[in-house]
């Protein structure tokens, strides 16, 4: 009888595991201007990272993802990872830097775009059953020429379209309008980027692509060029 009720309640663990929404919330703000006084640019980073809801709240996970800094003397980027729990006092679960060479970093370009190429049949899958919540993007910048800045907010504003367009048609969902700007500054030196993007899909959805994603992975993996 015991086996029974064991058997009955992970049953229904696993079903409600299955069932149960995870919500992603990115978030992403830079903000870089002139400096008043001699020195360099200001910098001012006030928000960061990814977080993830799981259990209709009950568990609450946080990633910050700092900045990603060209170092110049050794002109190799710096990545840098931490991992908190949602709350400000919470243990650090993970730290990393590592160090990317240029040619390793088109290298590993290559290798995830190849795999993407490989496993794209499940991840427009698991779009089509994402469900988007919020979605903005806004730019300000302003560079030393104002030909320059009008160029580069015709490209900003192409790069967005495109990228929100192929977006919103993978959904299958009805999802809010989007919230696109970009902003000149023909009188100076400034660039604030802020981006946040909620959405929501089920953790059944979610291990069902893993799987699908590993089945391509394995009729294509002669394909791949990694």
């Amino acid at each position: 009888m015991w086996l029974i009720a064991v058997i009955a309640v992970t049953v229904m663990v696993l079903a409600i595991i299955l069932i149960s929404p995870v919500t992603v919330e990115i978030k992403y703000t830079y903000y870089k201007l002139n400096a008043t006084l001699e020195g360099t640019p200001q910098e001012y980073v006030p928000d960061r990272g990814v977080r993830f809801s799981l259990l209709w709240g009950l568990i609450n996970l946080r990633l910050r993802l700092s900045y990603l800094k060209l170092a110049h003397q050794a002109f190799t980027p710096v990545l840098k990872l931490r991992a908190r729990f949602s709350k400000h006092s919470g243990p650090t679960l993970a730290r990393e830097k590592t160090k990317l060479t240029p040619g390793r970093a088109i290298e590993l370009y290559r290798q995830a775009v190849s795999i993407y190429q490989a496993t794209k049949p499940a991840y427009r899958y698991l779009l089509s059953r994402t469900k988007l919540r919020h979605f903005k993007w806004s730019t300000v910048i302003g560079l030393p020429e104002a030909g320059q800045t009008g160029m580069a907010v015709g490209a900003l504003w192409i790069i967005k379209s495109n990228t929100t367009s192929f977006l919103y048609r993978m959904l299958d969902h009805q999802a809010p309008k989007p919230e696109l700007d970009v902003v000149p500054v023909f009188d100076g030196q400034l660039l604030r980027v802020n981006f946040d993007c909620i959405f929501s899909l089920s953790s059944g959805h979610i291990i069902y692509t893993g799987l699908l994603a590993g089945w391509f992975f394995l009729i294509n993996r002669r394909k791949l060029r990694v």
